[in-house]
């Protein structure tokens, strides 16, 4: 397992020395990057026989203009340790103006910050709000602690134990690989069904949940293929994308990509289609006298199949009332094994939001959660979904 640990100028770099070593005594490949101030406080040969790996500089992209992609690409995991207001902020507001802030906005893996700084610093609102912000798209905080400072002020802001950033450290690590070897399929976006050349119906569904819960399975060792239906976001990096319109074939590609381990069919597919397709553009008047056939109901589809039914299938239900008993039904009828339920309303307006309110509904067990992104809600999912398969 490989982990880039990325040092700022805060007072307590020094303190690092102790994490590299206990992880390089547990055998982890540590690529390191300071930054220019870091440099000024932290001793480079210290650094140097603490890590398996690399040091890494602003001077570093001379000779190679992507080591910022490189970098994350090859680690499973990242930590900013020590990390100053400044660096937070930067991550905060999409700057990147040095290797360190370039790579960790390049990032398509785990962040993990443990800051140190002046309490009045850190309790600043400005420091605080980055922070929250930060939060709220997954990136995970270790600390700071209460006690005192090297200012001699008293107050939150050092830098967490050796001993806890090392924990949470392999903790994580561990995760990156506790799908590995596993296949995923993931399902997500709308489904539309054309009535002519111009018109079509379909639904509100965006896609950022699916995409996000595609994109942490493949953070957690999961090989994922994500099939999609018409959305504005860009696929996850590592995973296969096929794009598809109609409800037909997603059920096709579903197929075809059976068997998986996993399926979660997160898609608002469309229950119905016009009968005919009409080339030309059909009149008014003849709109109210469309015709429907039924669509496939692929989580049903992918639930029957005795020969290549995937281990835990996960299904997604979107209703105005009666959740729990909606989505016990469904379980029962399409076969699968769970089902999260979004309750639609003025509360939780869930279509094209950045938020969701959830509730994981199983044949024994009913668990709810408060309104939270659809970062986190995927991150919860993805540990129901790690703690169920360890147990089949």
């Amino acid at each position: 397992m490989k982990l880039l640990f990325i040092i700022s100028g805060s007072i307590a770099a020094k303190k690092s020395l102790g994490i590299l070593k206990t992880l390089k005594d547990k055998g982890i490949y540590v690529n390191c990057i300071l930054t220019d101030n870091a440099k000024k406080i932290i001793d480079l040969y210290s650094i140097k026989i603490s890590i398996l790996g690399k040091i890494y500089f602003n001077s570093s992209n001379k000779k190679n203009k992507m080591h910022h992609i490189e970098l994350t690409r090859n680690s499973n995991l990242i930590i900013v340790c020590p990390a100053t207001a400044n660096i937070i902020a930067k991550l905060a507001h999409g700057y990147a103006n040095d290797l360190a802030s370039t790579t960790l906005i390049t990032s398509n893996k785990k962040i993990l910050i443990a800051p140190a700084m002046n309490v009045t610093m850190w309790e600043n609102i400005t420091n605080l709000n980055n922070v929250k912000k930060l939060q709220k798209i997954g990136i995970e905080f270790i600390g700071p602690e209460y006690g005192l400072l090297k200012c001699k002020e008293i107050g939150i802001g050092r830098l967490s134990k050796v001993e806890k950033i090392v924990e949470i450290i392999m903790q994580n690590l561990n995760k990156s690989k506790q799908l590995s070897g596993t296949k995923c399929i993931v399902t997500a976006g709308p489904t539309i069904e054309l009535i002519d050349s111009i018109r079509y119906i379909s639904n509100h569904s965006s896609g950022k949940q699916g995409y996000e819960i595609a994109k942490q399975l493949s953070l957690v060792g999961a090989n994922v293929i994500l099939i999609s239906g018409p959305t504005n976001i860009s696929p996850p990096l590592n995973i296969k994308n096929i794009k598809v319109k109609t409800a037909n074939e997603m059920n096709k590609f579903v197929q075809k990509n059976l068997p998986a381990d996993i399926f979660v069919s997160t898609a608002a597919v469309c229950d119905v289609r016009p009968a005919k397709f009409q080339k030309q553009k059909l009149l008014k008047t003849k709109l109210i006298n469309l015709s429907f056939l039924k669509n496939p109901d692929i989580i049903k589809n992918v639930s029957l199949n005795k020969k290549k039914r995937p281990k835990l299938v996960i299904g997604f239900a979107a209703e105005t009332k009666n959740i729990i008993n909606n989505s016990l039904k469904k379980i029962k009828t399409k076969g699968c094994d769970w089902i999260v339920g979004n309750e639609i309303g003025d509360k939780n307006k869930v279509f094209g939001s950045d938020y969701n309110k959830i509730v994981i509904v199983k044949k024994n067990k009913i668990k709810k959660f408060k309104k939270l992104s659809k970062i986190i809600i995927a991150k919860k999912i993805i540990d129901e979904i790690i703690n169920d398969f360890n147990k089949i």
